[in-house]
């Protein structure tokens, strides 16, 4: 079994929210992933069984929707918007620098703490480049950023106190540009 007996509680009391079980599938796979980190060949498998779902069907929906990660994305996921607004303030730049600083986009660094990837909008277009770091924002993520936020991250620092940092902090003006 890949998941708790706490998971299975909290299954069993979303599944009675639904007059159909398949209407808890999103919340389940959610609840799973803050579990495991990722979700598994076996958490599919599981989630099908609590569902009346075949794997298949549970895993349609989890390749469709970017929000689940199928590989454990180490400690920290910085997920950044390349969407054209951002990429008109640098998103392409930041992206080759976390290319450079954490290995390629979904690979998970070799020390096991960070991966990043690029997302569609982030609806934050007045702080392009916009990033998440866990699902929290942070704001102006240019590459000099970038590289400030992967070494703070790798610093061993609270994560909370770092992602507090730079989401308050950055602006355009905070790098020069050519």
């Amino acid at each position: 079994m890949a998941l708790s007996d706490a998971f299975h509680e909290r299954a069993r009391e979303l599944i009675a929210r639904y007059p159909t079980p398949r209407s808890a599938l999103l919340l389940l796979l959610h609840e799973a992933q803050s579990e495991v980190g990722y979700v598994s060949d076996d958490v599919i498998r599981e989630i099908g069984e609590l569902l009346a779902l075949d794997s298949a069907d549970v895993a349609g929906v989890v390749t469709f929707y970017t929000m689940y990660k199928r590989r454990h994305p180490g400690k920290f996921l910085i997920s950044l918007c390349t969407n054209v607004g951002c990429q008109i303030f640098g998103a392409d730049e930041t992206a080759d620098r976390l290319r450079h600083l954490v290995g390629e986009e979904h690979e998970t660094s070799s020390d096991g703490l960070i991966s990043w990837e690029s997302v569609e909008c982030l609806a934050y277009c007045n702080k392009a480049p916009i990033a998440q770091v866990n699902y929290r924002d942070i704001p102006h993520l240019t590459p000099d950023r970038a590289a400030r936020l992967v070494d703070a991250l790798r610093s061993g620092r609270p994560a909370d106190q770092v992602l507090d940092e730079f989401a308050s902090s950055g602006s355009l003006e905070e790098t020069p540009r050519a």
